[in-house]
């Protein structure tokens, strides 16, 4: 399935397509993509009344290690191949094009190249208990709104994480659909959702058992 021409991939040179839009931004390895990104991605979409997700596949995970990563392209495609059906999900080669490997660097970029976009930060649960690990994370979380989307055990994860401590920014507790203010930075948790109990490492580990 092609995805008709309004809903291409993001580039750097044209801030004005994306002026006034609200844009989740998830980002990840994806190595590989699975049902529980999906999931979390399209919860997000939903519940934030957001225009648009963009995938973020980064070309290398500084807390993850090289070893056992499947190759940049191999990635990017079997995101590509899992969103076709979801033309509001969309994969983009835009830390590649910037240069960047940390969350930071990536949001201050695409601030200066969409400079009329609202974006959020998304994020699984499991990343709240690993979130203070994440360079320059105290300055992040006063650039962008961040939204922590619970799998479970979600209260197992996040409890005595450094980030629930951040009163710099409010922090909301989301169950029912809401409409953020993107311009403004703010910490969300998103708990008590059915969530898919899956990871990119179990399918790897299944995959390797299968061969």
């Amino acid at each position: 399935m092609t995805k008709p021409s309004v809903f291409a991939s993001p580039t750097l040179h044209e801030g004005h397509r994306w002026a006034g839009k609200r844009i989740g931004l998830l980002g990840g390895s994806f190595n590989p993509p699975h049902a529980g990104h999906l999931h979390i991605a399209r919860l997000a979409r939903r519940k934030l009344d957001l225009d648009f997700i963009w995938w973020i596949v980064t070309p290398q995970n500084p807390l993850k290690d090289r070893k056992g990563m499947a190759p940049y392209a191999e990635r990017y495609k079997a995101v590509e191949e899992m969103l076709s059906p979801y033309p509001y999900q969309i994969p983009t080669h835009l830390e590649d094009q910037l240069g960047t490997s940390y969350t930071y660097e990536t949001i201050l970029s695409l601030r200066h190249h969409f400079p009329k976009t609202d974006f959020i930060w998304i994020c699984g649960m499991d990343n709240a208990h690993i979130f203070h690990k994440w360079d320059h994370w105290k300055e992040l979380i006063q650039t962008v709104p961040i939204v922590f989307i619970a799998r479970p055990p979600a209260q197992t994860l996040i409890k005595g994480a450094p980030i629930r401590n951040i009163d710099t920014v409010p922090h909301y507790h989301i169950s029912q659909g809401h409409r953020l203010n993107l311009k403004i930075p703010s910490i969300s948790w998103m708990i008590g959702t059915k969530m898919l109990d899956i990871s990119s490492t179990q399918i790897r580990n299944k995959s390797l058992k299968n061969k």
